[in-house]
């Protein structure tokens, strides 16, 4: 029921991040990978982007570091596919290559909510990605913005969508957001 609501919400977080959002960037030459982070940062839904990201982590020219963004940018994937399992398994595989990295962190946190985890239990992936400072810090505070709204703490979840305006500034799913909410005067 959780994962609905968040759909719901202004935009699914998905679709939040469609705008360049939280995928991780790639830096070595396999042509896969950086298609696979290409699908990931994009707005569109490709699930034909899935093959190009396990062909680059079948390759062996693609270190450890770039096999870790790959099941990244695979899991956003899963994700906007809405196959939450599977990016939860990706999300977690890429923890386990580099433990405490930030973008799998926040990923996985927003992915808990989609797929109607505990607010709580989502929200300790969000607070420590953000704290590990993670390439797009504004989707993290957008999630947690998300998480906050659906707890039904609305000036936190004003502050956070606010949090994650100012450091993207013109970022739509930000903006969006805020546009649920109305400022009184003191």
């Amino acid at each position: 029921m959780i994962g609905r609501t968040l759909f719901l919400i202004g935009s699914s977080l998905l679709v939040a991040t469609s705008a360049g959002a939280h995928s991780v960037t790639v830096i070595g030459g396999n042509a896969d990978a950086i298609d696979c982070y290409r699908a990931a940062d994009s707005e569109q839904r490709r699930p034909e982007a899935i093959a190009k990201c396990n062909q680059a982590l079948q390759a062996a020219d693609v270190d450890e570091r770039d096999r870790m963004a790959t099941l990244v940018n695979r899991g956003i994937i899963r994700f906007r596919l809405e196959d939450f399992e599977g990016a939860m398994v990706d999300f977690d595989a890429a923890l386990a290559l580099e433990p405490g990295q930030p973008d799998a962190m926040i990923n996985r946190g927003i992915t808990m909510l989609a797929g109607g985890a505990e607010i709580d239990d989502a929200m300790t992936y969000l607070n420590r990605g953000i704290e590990r400072n993670p390439q797009r810090p504004w989707v993290g505070y957008y999630g947690r913005g998300v998480a906050h709204e659906l707890a039904g703490r609305d000036t936190m979840a004003y502050r956070e969508y606010r949090r994650a305006q100012e450091l993207r500034p013109g970022w739509a799913p930000a903006e969006q957001a805020l546009t649920r909410f109305s400022v009184r005067g003191g």
